[in-house]
This record gives structure tokens, C-alpha cells and sequence, in this order.
């Protein structure tokens, strides 16, 4: 079969510009991400601190904005299987970017940003300016717009099927367990079996690139 050994080389040969393939069929799902406050809850903090008035509100919008932020890149970490990984390791800021923006879930242009609203904070002892923070604002929840469709409805299984060869497998990443799973079907016994072919883990030096691979396929959603 086409896709017999499941290489890199080989599903990029499948994939190819991802034409000719299409999504059979598919499960959506929420991530179910382990934090208390989510994301957008935050946001929320951040917004009611812009717009009220007492004495520090810019500084607490500020680190609100730094929480977002933060808890949006954990929360795409834990839902690519990589956030056990991030934790043992004690991944900083910049290395939870990097691993992102190597699966192509983030423009450096946005990351750019980002990194020079949180240096606001983190840098600098002195009040922020309100059209800074409101910059801020604007590019944390531009980040978390662009980026929740990997975390609701998220594709968590399917089938690619290649118009050309015929061939088809189903794909799951298993993100509670960390890995990306590759089953095909077999005959045995007269019947038709699904059956693990490969397992990819965080801990394998290919895991990023069978994950960018997996993520191709949300253009094809």
C-alpha cells in the first residue's frame, strides 16, 4: 500500500500542496482544556479594567492581556498533545512561540507584537499609555480569534482520502495522550480491522512535523 510505513516522506508525497485530498470524514471536538479561567475570560478582566477608571487600571489590564496571552498558548499547547511536554522541560515564553510558529499556527508578525506588548509589562516599571494597552488589546484578541478554531470544533480524527490513488487511513490526535496515532484497515478473518500502523510522541524528533502535517489538514475542513 501507498502509505505502508506512514514516513514523513511519505505522507508529505500523500499531501503534497494538499491537492487532490479531502477530508472523508471527520470528528469535531472542544478541547477539554484543564484551567479554571479560560482565555477569554481573561480578555474579559482585561476589557472591564481598560474601561474603568480607578488608579492602576491600565497596569491591570495590562497583566489581564499577559494572562490571555499565556493561557491561549497553553491551552493550543495542551490540545497538540505538547503540554505535559512544555511543563517537564519548563518551556519559557519564547520557546512556547517557536514551537507554535514551527507547526504554523502563528505569523511572526503576530508573535512580534505580542512579544512587545508582554515586554510593556515585564520590562518596564512604569504606567503603561491607554492607546498602548489598547493596542494590546486589540492584538490579544486578534490572537485568540485566529487561533480557537484549534481548540473548538478542533479536529481531533479523520479520514484524508487522495482522489488520485485511492488510498485512504484515518489520522487521531490523541491530545490527552499526547500522541498522533495513524490507523489503516485490514482484512482478517473475512473482516475488515482497523489497526494501529504508527504512534508518534512529543518525545520524537518528528512529532512537529507530523503535527504540521495534521494541522494542513484544517484547510481542507
Amino acid at each position: 500500500m501507498f502509505m505502508e510505513d506512514f514516513s514523513i516522506k511519505s505522507l508529505k508525497e500523500f499531501t503534497g500542496n494538499f491537492k487532490g485530498i479531502h477530508l472523508e470524514s471527520w470528528d469535531d471536538k472542544d478541547i477539554d482544556v484543564p484551567f479554571e479561567i479560560t482565555p477569554r475570560q481573561f480578555l474579559q478582566f482585561a476589557e472591564y479594567d481598560l474601561n474603568n477608571r480607578y488608579e492602576h487600571h491600565l497596569v491591570n489590564s495590562l497583566s489581564n492581556i499577559k494572562r490571555t496571552i499565556d493561557c491561549q498558548l497553553d491551552s493550543l499547547l495542551f490540545g497538540f498533545g505538547l503540554f505535559q511536554k512544555s511543563k517537564k522541560e519548563r518551556w519559557n515564553f519564547p520557546k512556547k512561540v517557536d514551537t507554535l510558529s514551527q507547526v504554523g499556527i502563528i505569523s511572526p508578525r503576530i508573535l512580534e507584537r505580542i512579544n512587545q506588548k508582554r515586554n510593556l509589562l515585564e520590562h518596564e516599571y512604569k504606567n503603561p499609555e491607554k492607546e498602548q494597552v489598547e493596542d494590546a488589546l486589540d492584538v490579544a484578541t486578534l490572537f485568540i480569534a485566529y487561533t480557537e478554531k484549534f481548540l473548538f470544533n478542533a479536529i481531533t480524527k479523520c479520514n484524508p482520502f487522495h482522489d488520485i490513488k485511492q488510498d485512504e487511513f484515518e489520522v487521531e490526535l490523541d491530545y490527552k495522550g499526547s500522541k498522533i496515532i495513524f490507523f489503516d484497515t485490514e482484512l482478517k478473518n473475512d473482516k475488515l480491522t482497523k489497526v494501529i500502523k504508527k504512534e508518534v510522541t512529543p518525545y520524537s524528533d518528528q512529532y512537529l512535523e507530523y503535527l504540521s502535517l495534521f494541522i494542513g489538514l484544517y484547510k481542507l475542513k
